[in-house]
């Protein structure tokens, strides 16, 4: 069936984790950087997984996102800087990260890292990212990126799991299906009104 034809009634745990989680696993591919989509807590739960890539050698560029203003003990910074100085603390050399820090939402993440990655790459020098961000909130991300990016550029999927979203837990406690069943919501939404494309589940 197609995801735009679903009503919120039709929203059953099967259906969510076919909408969200099914196929969003990380294959392990090499890319030519590694995006780290932010949040208030990415420096927490994404960060390190995208640390962890760079540290295996699977690309040799990180781009931290996000400009939303979190308070630290540093005071307030952006998502993205706070990814920056978190990265710098787990070893990753200042001149292979790459920030953006414009961006308030997912498509924003897109759209503002573009000049980022130009400056860096030149566009037409990249051919796949790897894209990092919690594992509910990855097809979104996912079809944003394909969506709003160059369409010669490939994504390849690099999920982080957070406390109450992992795909075999998010159905459990309140906090966590709430926060889920919202993200399939938001994607049906997106594409009703024609920011993502629609898909088949």
């Amino acid at each position: 069936m197609k995801v735009s034809s679903l009503k919120k009634a039709d929203l059953t745990n099967e259906i969510i984790d076919k909408m969200l989680y099914e196929g969003m696993e990380d294959v392990e591919d090499n890319g030519d950087c590694i995006m780290v989509l932010g949040s208030m807590k990415a420096h927490k739960y994404r960060l390190p997984k995208a640390v962890s890539i760079y540290q295996d050698k699977r690309s040799s560029k990180l781009l931290v996102c996000g400009g939303k203003i979190i308070s630290s003990e540093s005071g307030l910074l952006s998502e993205a800087e706070m990814m920056r100085r978190k990265a710098l603390e787990m070893g990753v050399p200042d001149k292979d990260i790459l920030k953006e820090e414009l961006s308030m939402t997912t498509k924003e993440n897109m759209i503002c890292s573009l000049l980022v990655l130009e400056r860096a790459f030149i566009l037409k020098n990249i051919s796949n990212i790897l894209v990092v961000t919690a594992n509910y909130h990855m097809r979104r991300s996912l079809l944003m990126a394909q969506t709003y990016m160059p369409n010669w550029i490939t994504f390849s999927t690099c999920p982080s799991d957070d406390a109450i979203t992992r795909r075999d837990t998010w159905y459990k406690t309140e906090k966590g299906y709430q926060r889920v069943k919202e993200e399939a919501w938001k994607i049906i939404c997106y594409i009703n009104e024609k920011s993502i494309p629609d898909f088949e589940i």
